[in-house]
């Protein structure tokens, strides 16, 4: 779950050598990386380590839940409720996403909706299509607009997949352009992300759900991702989100930035889907 916010989805779709020496990252990085498709539970805490400037309280809880390989394609779908109390006043957004993407990276479906405190708030839906020159943007809702972004861009589970693959060469950074639909779908952003010292399988305490033999008999990273939007010169990130991850894809450890406050995710639930073999790289 490379992103979690309530304009990422997909995050979400969420989106893996203890300070080893060379060769065990390059035996590994030989081998492509493969998702487990799985449905992951985080609930949601005010993260008190930090300011929470105005927020007196807040809650909440995401579902994950992925399936699909390079073969097949890819879909995710994501849901986070958020309970948050404001000097007194209470707000619950609910965002939902759901995408499917190509496992050759040439094209990608979404559509996403939010309310707060029940009431709707914004609904998207819409395409994104690689051409030879660009990748071309379609979408039908909130409003009909076309655009084409920066053929480089890549999707969701591309930006995860290339998250594991640079982890497992040793790589510290990973630079690239993320469309996920966000918002109402306009958006492009550069995304930074700074990979930690690699966590050896079983090392350290984890929450009971990360505690699953599957789960605990691989390798994981501390990743932080900071977001920044296409065509701003700001030295700011819109959002960014730190989390563990593992080879497979799978994330822990959840702390979501949201400017003036932040939120720890501790996975709580953890089941594995059906999964097909797929031959293709």
């Amino acid at each position: 779950m490379p992103a979690v916010r309530p304009a990422l989805a997909a995050v979400f779709a969420a989106l893996v050598l203890s300070g080893s020496g060379g060769s065990p990252a390059s035996a590994q990085a030989a081998a492509p990386a493969v998702l487990a498709p799985h449905r992951a539970v985080y609930d949601l805490s005010l993260d008190t380590r930090r300011d929470a400037r105005g927020l007196d309280q807040a809650r909440g809880r995401i579902l994950f839940d992925t399936a699909g390989n390079r073969c097949e394609g890819f879909t995710t779908s994501f849901r986070q409720v958020v309970e948050l109390t404001m000097n007194g006043n209470r707000l619950v957004m609910d965002v939902r996403t759901a995408h499917f993407e190509e496992g050759d990276g040439s094209s990608f479906r979404f559509t996403s909706r939010s309310s707060h405190n029940g009431a709707a708030q914004t609904e998207t839906d819409g395409t994104a299509t690689r051409g030879p020159d660009a990748v071309n943007v379609a979408v039908r809702r909130p409003r009909e607009l076309t655009r084409q972004i920066d053929r480089a861009a890549i999707f969701p589970t591309e930006h995860l997949i290339r998250l594991v693959e640079a982890a497992r060469e040793g790589r510290s950074v990973l630079e690239v352009k993320v469309y996920d639909g966000a918002e109402t779908g306009e958006k492009l952003y550069n995304a930074t992300a700074i990979i930690g010292r690699r966590i050896a399988p079983g090392a350290g305490e984890v929450e009971a759900a990360a505690r699953d033999p599957k789960l605990a008999a691989l390798a994981r990273w501390p990743v932080t991702i900071s977001y920044f939007e296409d065509g701003r010169d700001s030295p700011n990130p819109v959002y960014s989100i730190a989390f563990e991850l593992y080879e497979n894809g799978v994330s822990r450890q959840l702390v979501i930035h949201y400017g003036e406050f932040s939120l720890r995710g501790d996975l709580t639930s953890l089941e594995w889907q059906p999964e097909t073999a797929c031959a293709r790289p």
